[in-house]
């Protein structure tokens, strides 16, 4: 026995056919598109990031040097007090620094016998903290020593990312020493970085 079909069903069956390929061709299309959006959207934001993450890099490199260069100053300080007040005495208050570890500087640090401390072989000491006030006061922007990095981990100082040491090596006695800060930090996605600054000094004091 045949089957007979009419043309209207035929037309159907046809048409159904095309409506499942079309929306099936819809729904590829939508997918390429979401993934043509999502590479468009994450090209700019990886490059975002990588800009964000150079500027903060950059920041703490600037914040290194201004820490060196701090040590420095403070040590020529010392040994130009020494010249003037003790005579021949120019690396006095400074034995820590001429150790092997090395120390660390807090220049406002009271008295003056404490603003040296002695560090350690490790790395990770000598570690230096920012003055950022207290809970009673938590903005103290009057407070002369907000901002200003040293060793203390009292109230009000937070630990920062920075270790610095002083490295003092009398290279003629009396007469000439070299004086090297390092100061090290970790920059996240960079990974650990290091800055060395050395300043040959004079001891210019010539005893009457």
């Amino acid at each position: 026995m045949k089957t007979k079909f009419t043309f209207r069903s035929s037309l159907k069956a046809k048409s159904l056919k095309l409506e499942a390929s079309s929306s099936g061709f819809t729904i590829i299309e939508t997918l390429v598109a979401i993934a043509i959006l999502l590479l468009s959207i994450i090209g700019p934001l990886t490059i975002a990031e990588k800009g964000l993450a150079s500027a903060e890099a950059a920041r703490q490199e600037i914040t290194a040097f201004y820490l060196a260069q701090e040590a420095i100053e403070y040590v020529r300080n010392i040994r130009d007090t020494n010249a003037l007040q003790n005579g021949g005495q120019w690396l006095q208050n400074l034995n820590e620094c001429q150790k092997t570890a090395g120390c660390g500087i807090d220049v406002t640090e009271s008295p003056q016998s404490q603003q040296t401390k002695e560090c350690k072989i490790n790395d990770g000491d000598c570690q230096l903290y920012q003055y950022v006030g207290t809970s009673i006061d938590p903005v103290p922007t009057t407070d002369p020593l907000y901002g200003i990095f040293g060793h203390r981990s009292t109230g009000g100082w937070k630990p920062t990312e920075f270790t610095r040491k002083v490295y003092i090596t009398e290279i003629n006695e009396d007469t000439e020493a070299s004086t090297t800060v390092r100061v090290m930090w970790n920059t996240g996605s960079f990974g650990s970085r290091h800055l060395d600054l050395t300043e040959h000094m004079l001891n210019w004091y010539t005893a009457p």
